[in-house]
């Protein structure tokens, strides 16, 4: 039986760091360290998505990247409360890949928040090996064009294998930690900060309807 194509999916490398040491206090449901946040429980930072494969009907996403930049609110995981962010594009994208981008995303941010705005970017994204050969960590470096500058570096065990979070979200997190993290855009409430040697996560991710 051929396999049913859905009505879009995109899937590839997602790659997050955030202001809170690692691991993010988020991933258990505890509080962030309140004084690196001003007295509150707090957090900043950005996802990337670069997608691998996709498409969005007969629009071919392949290659392209979106990302978020976020704040969330007073109360972290505990609150109901809108999770705030700027939907950044690849400025690669055609209009209608960008369209199509932005669809998809808005959808899937529906469920944590708003979105504030959609901004199109020249996004770079590269993923280097770091560990062994059978079972490699990796470093990530990660530039939106006059907005946000991060390097992660993959946490290792003592065998020389990355550290991860089993089981979230239905499968595998790894971690590392920030080694640049800086961000600059005034249409974030809280949006700028200078923040190294914070959390980060990344994984692979595939997003579609359902």
């Amino acid at each position: 039986m051929a396999e049913e194509k859905v009505d879009w999916a995109v899937s590839g490398d997602c790659v997050e760091a955030c202001t809170s040491p690692p691991v993010c206090p988020y991933y258990w449901g505890s509080s962030t360290p309140k004084e690196l946040h001003g007295g509150r429980n707090v957090c900043e930072g950005v996802f990337t998505f670069n997608i691998q494969d996709g498409h969005y009907g007969e629009i071919d996403l392949s290659g392209l990247k979106a990302g978020f930049g976020f704040n969330s609110p007073e109360g972290g995981t505990a609150s109901r409360d809108p999770w705030q962010s700027i939907l950044y594009i690849d400025d690669k994208a055609d209009d209608r890949q960008a369209q199509a981008l932005e669809t998809i995303f808005k959808a899937c941010w529906r469920n944590m928040g708003e979105v504030l705005k959609v901004k199109r970017t020249a996004i770079s994204f590269v993923k280097e090996p770091v560990g062994t050969a059978s079972s490699p960590g990796f470093k990530h470096t990660v530039e939106y064009k006059g907005t946000y500058s991060m390097i992660a570096e993959p946490l290792m065990a003592m065998n020389g294998e990355p550290r991860f979070i089993s089981g979230m979200m239905g499968g595998t997190i790894y971690v590392g930690k920030s080694t640049v993290n800086k961000f600059d855009d005034a249409d974030l409430p809280r949006g700028k900060w200078d923040s190294p040697e914070m959390s980060n996560t990344y994984y692979p991710f595939a997003l579609n309807p359902s």
